[in-house]
Parts: structure tokens; sequence; C-alpha cells
């Protein structure tokens, strides 16, 4: 019997290999019960190795008529026609593929076409448009330039006027400087005929006591000096108090009246807590002495003194203070520290105003301020405009005087105050000329 070729080519077994087993079996059965050991089918015919070789054998049914070899050109036929309509095929695709795409790039092109005559028409949509405001506009400046001509006397008339208005305000603007320039004039000479005449202010040098002028005496009487320091002491809230301490220290003398020069005016508190307790003063049947009345009278000159130059520069002062404010009833610590710290405060508002130097201001130093003021080599005098100081110094110089501020806004301080600067300044101003008018008469009935 043949084997089958197991390299799954077309070509026919060329060997059978028959086992001895088969042969054995071959002796014994019949011929109708042989199998096949290619196909493992009962066979009656069987093909020897050269007809297998050559392919010549047909199925072993009889439906299949044709041999292996016939099949085999059949199968080479078929291939080569399958070969040739391949390439018939292949060639007629190719030719369907290059329609298609020319037919694609036909109608990209025609989309693009399209796109083209939409942005033209869009284009030229636009530029119609265009054209149309550029005729407006065209209509109109021909239109303006048509006027034009006429309003060229106006122009020039209207840069006429501006010159004429240039030449005005530069007369104006120094009709104002030489007005200002008189009126500071005006107030620096109404400010030191108020100091000379109604408000005199100086500084008093320290007086030497009488223990003191002795000592070059070696036979000064000891038990005199003693008593007379006994004398000027007294004992008020646990502290020894003696009225010569405050004459070694320099002094700013308003009118008559003192004020200490280091701004300490911690007398008229102790001497309202000496009056309270029923202690006795050194001087108290002295009025003039009372280091209280002394204080109370300065603040109250000064306090006029502050009003009345407010009234002449025409500054609104941050605080309200009236004439008799130190001049009424005792007051207390408190009440008497934010008196003073208000008054303190409307003079350096003052000083700062009229450009003073701020290196030689101090917030508790009344007088000294007041005299820095009034110094025209150190303080732009009658001045009219706003501060030009540094707001760092100004919050300085006013933290000091913080603590004894009362607790209220600044809007209702500064509405209030106008009033002060209006009515009251005005009638001190009246009363101040009327001293001044009296004191002249005096004076040339004198003469």
């Amino acid at each position: 019997m043949a084997t089958s070729s197991s390299d799954g080519s077309y070509t026919a077994p060329a060997d059978f290999q028959l086992s001895s087993e088969l042969e054995d079996v071959s002796s014994r059965l019949s011929v109708n019960l042989l199998k096949c050991p290619l196909c493992h089918y009962s066979r009656r015919i069987f093909y020897c190795r050269q007809c297998v070789q050559n392919g010549d054998f047909v199925h072993s049914t009889s439906v299949y008529s044709e041999r292996f070899a016939d099949k085999q050109v059949r199968l080479l036929r078929l291939k080569a026609a399958r070969a040739l309509l391949e390439d018939k095929w292949t060639k007629i695709f190719e030719k369907h593929r290059q329609k298609d795409k020319l037919a694609c790039d036909i109608n990209t092109c025609k989309e693009r076409v399209r796109l083209l005559q939409s942005l033209i028409h869009e284009t030229k949509q636009s530029i119609n448009k265009g054209n149309e405001r550029l005729n407006i506009l065209k209509d109109a400046n021909s239109q303006i330039v048509q006027r034009l001509p006429r309003h060229e006397h106006r122009v020039e008339r209207v840069h006429e006027f501006i010159d004429d208005l240039k030449t005005k305000q530069d007369k104006q603007r120094g009709n104002v400087d030489r007005k200002r320039k008189r009126l500071k004039k005006v107030i620096r000479t109404a400010a030191r005929q108020l100091v000379q005449y109604i408000f005199p202010l100086c500084q008093v040098e320290p007086e030497r006591s009488f223990c003191n002028s002795d000592e070059e005496n070696p036979n000064a009487d000891v038990v005199t000096c003693a008593l007379a320091d006994a004398s000027g002491t007294s004992y008020v809230r646990g502290r020894w108090i003696s009225d010569s301490e405050n004459s070694l220290e320099m002094h700013h003398r308003i009118v008559a009246p003192t004020l200490p020069g280091s701004g300490d005016y911690s007398a008229y508190s102790l001497w309202v807590a000496a009056s309270k307790d029923g202690t006795p003063g050194a001087n108290k049947e002295n009025t003039m002495n009372n280091p209280a009345y002394n204080i109370s009278a300065a603040l109250t000159y000064a306090t006029q003194l502050v009003n009345v130059l407010a009234y002449y520069i025409n500054v609104r002062l941050p605080y309200k203070l009236t004439y008799g404010e130190f001049c009424g009833n005792e007051m207390s610590d408190q009440k008497f520290a934010r008196k003073v710290a208000r008054l303190n405060s409307n003079i350096l508002h003052l000083c700062f105003t009229q450009n003073t130097n701020v290196t030689v201001l101090h917030p508790m130093h009344t007088l000294q301020n007041l005299m820095h003021l009034l110094n025209t080599e150190i303080s732009d005098l009658g001045r009219i405009g706003p501060m030009e100081v540094d707001p760092s110094i100004v919050e300085k110089l006013h933290n000091q005087l913080t603590s004894d501020l009362e607790n209220s806004t600044m809007a209702s301080q500064q509405s209030s105050s106008i009033h002060v600067n209006q009515s009251v300044a005005g009638g001190l101003v009246t009363s101040a000329a009327a001293s001044i008018a009296s004191i002249w008469r005096g004076w040339t009935t004198n003469r």
C-alpha cells in the first residue's frame, strides 16, 4: 500500500509501506476486507509505485473519473487563468481607483471653489459697505471742509480770547501774589502789635534764691535762710512742694503771669489738691504769687492769643477753646490735662500751617512754641495755603498729646471751632483794638 506525503504538496505519494502484519492478515482474509493505509477504508484496487509517481490514478469512487495528473494540469491552467484574471482586474481596479481619486479631487476643488466664491461674495459685500461708509465720511468731510473757512474767524477769535484769559490770569496771579504779600505784612504787623501792646511775650531767666544769694557772704544767717525755705514749703499728696523749685527753671511770661519752660504744670493740680485737703500754702495771702492762679491766667492769655492769631491767619483750629476755659472753677487733673493738650495741639497746628521750623517745636512747651510761631526768622507768619510738613513728623509730635486728648471725633471739633474763629475771635479783636485806642489816647494826652 502507498503512504501519503506529509510535506503538504499536491504530488502523489511515492511509496506505500506495507507492514508484515497486513501481509499476514492478507493471507488469512479476503481481498474485500483489506484497508488502504492511506485512507483507512477497505479497497479492492491498489496502484503501484510507478503509477502513483506518475499520477496515473483516479478516485476510488466512480464519480470522480479524472486522473490525478489531469487534475494537476487543470489546476495549473486554473492558476494561470486566475493570475491573468487578477492582472486584468488589477488594471481595471487601478483605472477605477484613479477615477475615484479624480472624482474626490474634483469634489474637493469644487468645495474650495464654492468657499472661495462665498468668501469673495462676503468680501465684496464688506467692500461695498466700506465704500458706503467711505462715501458718507467723504460727504461729511466735504461738508466740514466747506464750513471750515466760515469757522476760521471763530477759531481766531477763540485763540485771542484764550490769550486774553491767560494774560488776565497772569495779571490776577500777580495781583493775588502782591495782595498775599501785603496781607502777610498786615498779619505780621497786627501780630507784632498784638504781642507788643496786649499780649507781650518774653523769656524769664531763673531767679536766684535767697539762700544762694547769701552763699558768698559767710556771715549770712543760716536760721533765716532755713525759715525762708520752710515758709515756702508745703506737704501735698505725700510729697513736699517748695515754691522756690519753679523759680530755679526757665519761665516764659505772657502779660504778667508766667509758665514753666519745661511744660510741667503740675503746680496747678498740687494747689487744687492742697486747697481741697485744707493744707495752707506758703503764700496763700498773696494771690499774685499763687501758682494755680498764675498758670491759669497764663493759659487763659495764651488761649486768647491763639484764637486771635488763628483769626488773623484764617486757620481753623482742630479744637474748640473759649476764653474762659482756664479761668473758671477748679478743674480735676484729667480735665486740666485735656484742656492743656488741646491748647498745645492748636498751637502746633498754627505752627504747621505757617511752616515753622519743626526742629525747635516741642508739644509741651506752650508759650515757647508761640514765640517760635511769631519769630519770622524760623516761621513764615502770614502764609496762606495748605500745610507742607511731613505727616510723620506731625504724627510724632501729636502722639505725645494723644493720651491727654479727649476721645471725640475730629469732625465735631472742627465744625465747632469755626464759630470760635469767627465770633469769639472777632470780639477779642474788637476789645483789643479798643484797648490799643485807649492806650494811644492816654499816651497822647500825657504828651
